[in-house]
């Protein structure tokens, strides 16, 4: 009985073992790269050799793609470099370069590929996923074209692709650093982006993850537009200080969870417009000319817990708006509050306040904005402050606190690395196990059979 368990589970065992490592090809140049790619050999695994593989190419199979050191894929500026129609591919260990005009480094039309430790540069958008599902976009570099003459695309585009995880990549001087369109369940986590238009942005999109990712010396370190449920969770934005940019604009945007991010040194840290029944909580506005701005149509929004350090504003508002500054009796932490607090408690004994006159004024007539951060308008506003009596604030935090809110932040340690990894590592790992579980049953096996 053992002995023909042991024989069935070996023979599983090579069976799975022909899936795991499969054919292995190693291509040169660029022909018999191609002719890898669309040949009907049950190829797995194509490992391309060193060398400047030039032209279009096309990947019509599920094949697991591995660049060696030194690996470059040049377009001729037309059309997109790589194009993946086939599901389950996986690319890996590339250099990619130069795409159309309007075109990607790599274009996905198939679904859950895995792309990883690939370097896009010189390209329109660097990978482009549409009508497709279930990616992972992992560990690349990407910009765009060089130059200030030519139009930028975005670093990774994904256009009805839900279910995909973007994580771990690198991104300088694209249009936008991620950009998710109509694309739900999506996960955006630990990049680094630089000099881009907007970090991340978003259009159309509901359930997306936003967490761990940097941004500076963009525009809007996020861009959140039309959007619902959207969790943007302890990331970095600082040094975005175009005018009118921001660490986040949160525009048209509904039922968002915005909490635990750093937003520092911005020309504004977050912007809400047409946004309501959002919730922001632990975030840390610091060192920004306006800390928080609440734009127009922007109702229903839970304030609280929040830190805001030496903002030249810290909050203003629209008049129209009416969101809530406090729950459960607690409120946001103000450094340029006073700290009367008789009865020892966690929170101040009278309400912050700011109403910001010159704000309403200036927005109604811009010239006026010559006048800011003048000692006559910080005088009006800390009287309107601090005034004891009813007033016209337009911002009313009845419950803030004494000390800052303790925040939950991780910084972002992941360094994006140009080399390869294995993905069938667990399969190799249920391989061997199955292996070593047929010998030890066929030993047992025979000696009972000598003992017996």
């Amino acid at each position: 009985m053992y002995k023909k368990i042991g024989f069935l589970l070996i023979l599983f065992s090579l069976i799975l073992a022909g899936k795991v490592f499969g054919e292995e090809l190693t291509v040169s140049n660029s022909e018999e790269l191609r002719d890898a790619l669309s040949s009907d050999r049950d190829v797995s695994v194509i490992k391309i050799e060193p060398g400047r593989y030039k032209g279009n190419f096309s990947i019509e199979k599920k094949v697991h793609i591995i660049g060696e050191k030194g690996v470059k894929l040049i377009g001729p500026e037309n059309g997109n470099v790589l194009t993946i129609e086939a599901d389950d591919v996986i690319v890996e260990g590339l250099e990619i370069e130069g795409s159309g005009s309007q075109n990607a480094g790599i274009y996905v039309k198939g679904d859950r590929s895995y792309l990883h430790h690939n370097a896009l540069n010189n390209v329109f958008h660097g990978i482009y996923a549409r009508d497709s599902y279930g990616h992972q976009f992992e560990n690349n570099i990407v910009s765009s074209f060089d130059g200030a003459k030519r139009h930028k695309g975005y670093g990774i585009y994904l256009v009805e692709a839900p279910n995909t995880i973007v994580k771990g990549n690198y991104f300088y001087k694209t249009q936008d650093g991620v950009y998710v369109s109509y694309s739900d369940f999506c996960e955006v986590t630990g990049n680094q982006m630089s000099k881009a238009r907007y970090g991340v942005h978003t259009m159309d999109s509901r359930n997306v993850l936003i967490a761990h990712n940097q941004v500076t010396e963009s525009i809007n370190g996020l861009m959140i537009m039309q959007s619902y449920e959207i969790f943007i969770i302890e990331n970095y934005f600082y040094l975005n200080t175009k005018i009118d940019g921001a660490g986040m604009f949160i525009y048209d945007t509904f039922d968002s969870k915005i909490s635990s991010n750093i937003v520092k040194g911005n020309f504004r840290g977050i912007v809400l417009e047409n946004a309501q029944r959002n919730r922001l909580e632990f975030n840390t506005f610091m060192a920004n000319d306006t800390g928080l701005e609440i734009g127009i149509n922007s109702n229903e929004n839970t304030i609280y817990l929040n830190n805001f350090y030496r903002n030249t504003r810290q909050i203003i508002s629209e008049k129209d708006n009416s969101n809530y500054f406090n729950k459960d009796e607690y409120g946001n932490y103000y450094d340029d509050h006073g700290s009367l607090n008789m009865n020892k408690d966690t929170k101040v004994d009278f309400a912050y306040k700011s109403g910001d006159i010159f704000y309403q004024i200036a927005s109604e007539e811009p010239l006026l904005q010559v006048f800011f951060q003048s000692p006559a308008v910080e005088l009006w506003n800390t009287v309107e402050q601090y005034t004891p009596i009813p007033s016209d604030s337009l911002v009313i935090d009845d419950a803030p606190l004494a000390k800052p809110s303790p925040v939950k932040w991780k910084e972002n340690t992941s360094v994006t690395q140009f080399s390869s990894s294995s993905h069938d590592m667990d399969q190799i790992l249920f391989f061997i196990i199955t292996l070593f579980a047929s010998l030890f049953i066929l030993v047992k096996s025979g000696r009972e059979r000598h003992e017996a």
